[in-house]
């Protein structure tokens, strides 16, 4: 018969066998009790331990925890008498300096036999590489959305200045900030000046141009990387710092545009507040650069286009192929790098949940939480990838693509959709299926936004010599002219592109609507002229 000593080894040789660290506190928040695992993180004694309040060794705080640092799990058992779970950031002693990780908490009460609760027990799990997981995921999430938001402002037109005033409203929403400017190399005056700006003086716009090379600006241009400042206006590489603190300008940062190996400009941002920004806000400001630089080549190609009326369809075809690799790219980056990461965060998740001991059922659930979000996340990055590039496109070709496209964006819209082939279906070239997709698309999606409709129907007719499309809805019509002549509105923007895509193969456009009938229809013809795709 063994004696209660030795069961008590027996105990603390298995609480000290854990590898998740616990401690046992009092009612003054003391701790009287720790496992090995505990003296192995802080690096300390048992006897520098005990005796020391909880969160002088977990955060190094002189004072209790309060709720900026997250509600204390301790202070919930002593005042419900219940178990309690948090996530906490606690701090350890590194080898160079202190290092901060995320733990995941059960607290439990340790009964008296009256049943008073006497101490309590404070299980702690390092959750560090899960937590910067689901924080990594959250940034690539909150990016994509931004890229995503990015792309669809400067591809909604072709003018320049429409194109860098719309990014540069998008980014600075993005960023947080109320003032930026984009500025364009001028190679006949050799100066970098605002082109758009928002939220800076007219006096400080005409006031400030750039050399190659001159001030912080200049320095981006001619070397092609970033520089950010907590505080522009004490920084001396910065010119006429009058007009800067005029401006009341603190936090600065500068990017450059750069497309391919050309730095067409900058993108800076600034607020009145000093502000450190992250490797995440660098990162960010760098790849919406890039698509406005690559927005700012597309609109220079279309105004050589204007003037070169010759050259027209070759440099469209180009642009658009542009942006279709673009858009493969994007794809095959999503589907081979964050599409793999999510899912193995979701099968980490499911594995972590599994060692759980049985009482964690909180703890599992909240998992389980985190494993059914992850999995929300990667399905909508599965949409994402069929609408920037369906594979079906390219495997089973337009009807099938176009069929997928209507149920997925009118069925969920809750418009019933018909469609209907008429003739022996055939794949078409490359180019011709994508110009058809991405104007089915167009429209497809203006139904699904704008149109109230119950009904539509899509129509594609393979002629012996033609292509004949057909759109037609049941909803709410719009005045033609006027949406194709304002600018401002995505859904002219929207109908020029269509109307566009359809002239580069020599096809006729026509759309009928108007604000006083029911009902648009949309009907297309693009000359074939014997050409297949690749089998």
């Amino acid at each position: 018969m063994k004696s209660a000593r030795e069961y008590r080894r027996y105990l603390e040789a298995g609480l000290d066998s854990l590898e998740d660290e616990l401690v046992i506190v009092d009612r003054d928040l003391r701790i009287i009790g720790a496992n090995r695992a505990v003296l192995t993180r802080h690096k300390k004694s048992r006897k520098k331990i005990i005796g020391q309040h909880c969160y002088e060794v977990s955060h190094g705080l002189s004072e209790p925890c309060h709720p900026s640092h997250g509600e204390c799990p301790i202070r919930l058992v002593w005042q419900t008498g219940k178990p309690a779970r948090a996530t906490h950031l606690h701090v350890y002693d590194g080898d160079q300096e202190k290092r901060e990780r995320y733990l995941d908490i059960i607290a439990s009460p340790i009964l008296n036999g009256q049943g008073e609760v006497v101490a309590v027990a404070e299980l702690m799990r390092d959750v560090t590489e899960a937590k910067e997981t689901e924080m990594k995921l959250a940034e690539a999430h909150r990016s994509l959305l931004a890229l995503n938001a990015i792309a669809t402002v400067v591809g909604q037109s072709l003018d320049l200045d429409t194109v860098l005033s719309n990014a540069l409203d998008k980014t600075l929403e993005i960023m947080k900030v109320n003032t930026g400017g984009i500025l364009l190399w001028d190679e006949e005056r050799e100066l970098l000046c605002y082109r758009v700006h928002h939220g800076l003086s007219h006096e400080y716009v005409q006031g400030v141009c750039y050399r190659l090379g001159e001030g912080i600006t200049g320095r981006v241009v001619q070397t092609g990387q970033a520089i950010l400042v907590e505080d522009i206006s004490t920084d001396p590489r910065a010119i006429r710092p009058e007009l800067i603190n005029a401006e009341g300008l603190r936090a600065f940062a500068s990017v450059p545009l750069r497309s391919k190996d050309k730095v067409l400009g900058a993108l800076n941002i600034a607020s009145e507040q000093a502000r450190k920004f992250s490797a995440e806000d660098v990162q960010l400001l760098e790849s919406i650069a890039t698509q406005v630089a690559v927005a700012v080549e597309n609109a220079k190609l279309h105004h050589e286009v204007q003037r070169q009326d010759e050259r027209r369809g070759e440099l469209l075809r180009e642009m658009f192929s542009i942006q279709e690799e673009e858009r493969k790219r994007i794809a095959r980056e999503l589907h081979d790098e964050t599409m793999q990461s999510l899912a193995s965060l979701a099968a980490s998740l499911e594995a972590i949940a599994g060692t759980l001991p049985e009482g964690a059922s909180q703890g599992r659930a909240q998992l389980k939480k985190l494993q059914s979000l992850s999995i929300s996340i990667l399905d909508e990055i599965h949409r994402l990838i069929y609408e920037l590039r369906p594979t079906l496109l390219d495997d089973l070709g337009l009807v099938a693509a176009t069929r997928w496209l209507a149920e997925n964006n009118l069925g969920a819209a809750g418009v019933a959709v018909t469609l209907k082939v008429i003739g022996r279906e055939r794949r078409l070239s490359s180019q011709l299926e994508t110009t058809l997709f991405r104007v089915l698309q167009e429209a497809i999606n203006n139904i699904a936004r704008h149109a109230q409709a119950r009904k539509a129907s899509i129509s594609l007719d393979f002629k012996r010599k033609a292509i004949s499309v057909k759109i037609k809805d049941d909803g709410r019509g719009f005045d033609v002219d006027e949406a194709i002549s304002s600018k401002e509105r995505p859904r002219g923007l929207g109908l020029l592109g269509m109307k566009e895509r359809v002239e580069l193969f020599n096809g006729t456009f026509r759309i009928r609507s108007g604000s006083a009938q029911r009902g648009t229809q949309i009907d297309i013809t693009i000359p074939i002229n014997g050409e297949v795709g690749n089998e």
